[in-house]
Parts: structure tokens; sequence; C-alpha cells
């Protein structure tokens, strides 16, 4: 080995740690406002609309432009495109920390959301880069993919300490001091690579980028069906275009034959499945530790640092699994492992308030998740050559941000009707106080607020019966996704390496 390769192998490691703070920010802020909203609320006062905007124009603005900043990266220089998004994200934490309204905190959001999209596929490539050799290259992947999917869980725990401690403006303050660092540290030790040989294609690039928003739209904010359909449809003629270009067109902006390599679907699918499941939960259990079980969000973030700890232990373990059994069937392990940790929440209060059985719970989830979540990975990005790793590791981050968006909004609608069929609201209780009840179990701590101390009681205990029985359906339709997700991967296997 020459000097230089040796001293950039000694400087790959510590650059790893960079790069994850950069991408744990940029997962945490995708989720971070979900516990802090309220504060910003009481502040900003935005209507309903604007509420649902503040929070979803993040991941709304990011989907969309993961390709295109991911081939970006690939064309004119890694370093390039992941310092400017690391400027960005922090100019855009700055604005949206003291944006005096709605508009510019929405403004300020996007820009956010646009920074992301630059430095989650970059950095990921990058590990195509730093990392050479396969074995060290999946340990990098299994830490960069425990922090993302953790991130995205630890986000409104997060965001509650820090509420509970300064505000809401403090959710965006704790970004700058680490995109600062992440900036030095790179343009010090991250190599200059060479700008690319393809041309990069802007015409393919705006129809993917088209297409991926119509779909996310329609998965992470449909405001009606017909709206929902309307934008899935015009999203899905949008990528149907951008496919048909990529066959015609010399070089493509995106491969498609990476599409028809030996478990590269699969690996796509696992990481919608996973993040779907990981975002969507993760959020039912931070507001069923805090409402339900009483707890702070400090003691809510203690308990969750569970999935966290399981996934660094992932990733210790997972490289050298792949090594001996392959992609296939450590993914299909992730999932029979996540489907066994998801039926201890499927399967009764019991379970749910006994800190041990929740802690197994909790930990199995990290695990099972963080095996699937690499091993996925490692796929996309071992089936592509390093000039070409962008824009697999920007399919995976779509599939990221659109399953994020889908198991925020299928979990949350699914938990929301059965904590609404399963409330039993007191025959006492005014009907203004019974549809806000109906709104959700923090609504119904608001609504008992101006009830007398018994009524208040026994609408609470409601609350709480109703949103535990929310969170053990939610559970139990995750593992059945989990159990058919194991099934299949299981048949498949086979044809992974």
């Amino acid at each position: 080995m020459t000097t230089a390769r040796a001293e950039r192998a000694v400087r790959a490691w510590p650059l790893l740690a960079v790069l994850g703070a950069g991408l744990f920010l940029v997962a945490v802020d995708a989720t971070v406002l979900h516990v802090a909203l309220p504060d910003l609320v009481r502040q900003l006062r935005p209507g309903a609309a604007a509420q649902v905007w503040i929070v979803a124009i993040y991941p709304l603005t990011a989907a969309p432009l993961l390709l295109p900043f991911g081939t970006l990266g690939d064309r004119y220089g890694r370093r390039r495109v992941l310092v400017t998004g690391y400027v960005v994200f922090g100019i855009a934490s700055f604005g949206c920390a003291f944006a005096p309204n709605v508009p510019v905190l929405l403004a300020f959001r996007a820009v956010l959301g646009a920074g992301g999209a630059m430095i989650m596929p970059v950095t990921m490539s990058l590990l195509r880069e730093l990392f050479p050799e396969q074995r060290r290259r999946r340990t990098a992947i299994a830490v960069c993919s425990g922090i993302a999917g953790t991130g995205s869980v630890f986000g409104p725990i997060l965001g509650g300490v820090l509420v509970e401690t300064w505000g809401w403006r403090a959710t965006f303050l704790l970004n700058p001091p680490v995109i600062l660092a992440a900036v030095v540290l790179a343009l010090r030790w991250l190599p200059r690579n060479p700008p690319g040989r393809r041309p990069w294609d802007a015409l393919s690039a705006g129809l993917a980028a088209g297409g991926v928003l119509g779909i996310a739209f329609a998965v992470g904010q449909p405001g009606s069906w017909v709206t929902a359909i309307a934008s899935a449809a015009a999203g899905c003629v949008l990528i149907g275009l951008f496919l048909r270009r990529q066959r015609r067109t010399d070089p493509p902006l995106l491969d498609l034959t990476l599409f028809r390599l030996p478990g590269v679907r699969a690996a796509v699918g696992g990481v919608l499945l996973v993040m779907s499941t990981l975002v969507g939960l993760g959020l039912l259990f931070a507001q069923y530790l805090q409402v339900v079980l009483d707890l702070s969000p400090t003691a809510a973030a203690a308990r969750l640092l569970l999935v966290l700890g399981a996934s660094a232990v992932g990733s210790v373990v997972t490289p050298s699994l792949l090594g001996r059994f392959g992609n296939a069937r450590v993914r299909t392990a992730g999932f029979a492992v996540t489907v066994v940790a998801l039926l201890v929440p499927a399967s009764g209060q019991a379970a749910l308030t006994s800190p041990v059985l929740l802690g197994c719970g909790l930990t199995g989830l990290g695990l099972g998740m963080a095996l699937a979540l690499t091993s996925s990975t490692d796929t996309l990005l071992s089936a592509t050559s390093a000039d070409q790793a962008g824009g697999a590791a920007a399919v995976e981050k779509t599939g990221y941000e659109l399953g994020a968006g889908f198991g925020t909004t299928v979990f949350g609608s699914l938990a929301a009707a059965v904590y609404a069929g399963r409330l039993a609201v007191p025959a006492a209780v005014p009907e203004p106080v019974r549809r806000l009840a109906l709104s959700g179990p923090a609504q119904a701590e608001t609504a008992a607020s101006g009830l007398p101390a018994q009524l208040a009681d026994e609408l609470l205990d409601a609350a709480r019966t109703a949103c535990t029985t929310g969170l053990q359906v939610s559970a139990g339709v995750a593992a059945g996704l989990f159990l058919m997700a194991t099934a299949i991967s299981g048949l498949v296997s086979g044809n992974d390496g």
C-alpha cells in the first residue's frame, strides 16, 4: 500500500464519523418537528393546512431531488456537491430557527430539504470511494444505514427534549455547529475526485424530479383521494417518460440495467418496507411513551435509545454476516427478527407496559431493521460501478424518503382510525370536547383540562386505552407485512449473493 493510500485509509474512519453526523441531522430533521409543532403553533399561529405543510415540505422537497443531485455528484464531483449541500443545509437551518412568520419558515424548510437531498445520496456513494475494499465498505454502510434509520425515530424525541429546554427554534440551531465542523473536515480530508466523463442530462433529471414529486405528494400528503390519485397519475406519467428517455439516451442518467441485477428490486422493496415501519411506528411509539405512559421527552428518549443501541450492534455484526451468508439471506433474517420484535407491542397492553418486554421488542426492532437496511443498501451500492454509485445511492435514498412519508401516512391514519373507533367518551362530556378528544390522545389531554376532575380522569383513561389499541393494531399490521416479506425474500434468496 502506498503512503497516500495508507494515509487515506487512516482518514476514512474519522471522516465516516463526520459524514454520519451530517446524515444523522438530515434524518432527524425529517421528523423533529412532530413533537415541537405544538410549541411552534403557539408562537407563529399557523392554520391547520400550514401546520401540515411545515412538517411535510421537507421530505416533499428532498424526495424528488435525490436522483438529480446524486447523479450530479457522479458528474461534477461528490466532494463539491456534498460541501454545497452542507452549506445550504446550515444556512437553511439558521433561516428556520429565526423565521419571523410561517411563509418564511416554509421557504427555509424547503431549502433545508434541498440541502438534505444533496447530502444523503452523495454521502452513501462516497462510501464506494472511501472504502474500496468490500468488507470495510460493508461496515461503513452498516454504520450509515443505522444512523439514517434511527435518526428518523429519534427525531421526535430529540425535538421534545430541545423544546422542553429551549423551545422549538432550538431544534434547528442544533444543526449549524455540526455542519460547520463537517464542512471544514470534508474540505480538508475528502479527496478531490475528478469530474466524471458521463454527461449530466438535465431533462432526465427534471422528469425524474417531477415524477417522484407527484408520487411523494400523493403518498405523503393526500388532501383527498381525488387529489392523491391525480398526483400519483401525473407522477407515474413523468416517471414513464423518464424511463423511456433512459432507454433511448446514451449514456442514460440512470442505468436501468441496475434493476435487472440479482436482488436489486428486493433491496429497494426492503428499504421502502423498513423505513415505512421505522418512521411510522417510531412516531406512534413516541406518542405512546409520552401520552399513555406519561414519560417526559427525556425518559421517552431513553427508551427509544434501545433502537439506536441495537442498530449499533447490528452495524458491528452485519458485515461479517454478509460475507458469510450473502445479502439476501441476511435481509431475510432481518425481516424475521423484525416480525418477532413487532409481536411484542402487538400482543397486548401487558407487553407494552412491561419495561422488560417493551425493551426487548424495541431492541429486536433496531437489530432486525439494521440487518435488513444494511443488506439492502449494500446490494444497491455493490451492484454499480464506482462512477455510477451516486445514482444507486439516490435510488436507495428515494426509497428511504418515500418509505418515511408512506409510513407516516399509513400507520398514522391506521392508528388514528383505530383510536377514534375505540375511544369510549363518557356520556357527560360536552359535544365540542368530545370532537376535540376524538382528534387524538394529545388533544384529549387538552380537552380534559376544562372538565371536572372525575370526568377528566375517565376521558383520559379512555384516550390512553384507545391509543394503546391503535399502537397494537399498527404493530400487528407491520408484523404481517414483514412476515410476507420474510416469506418472499426467503423464496428468492438464492438469486442474491
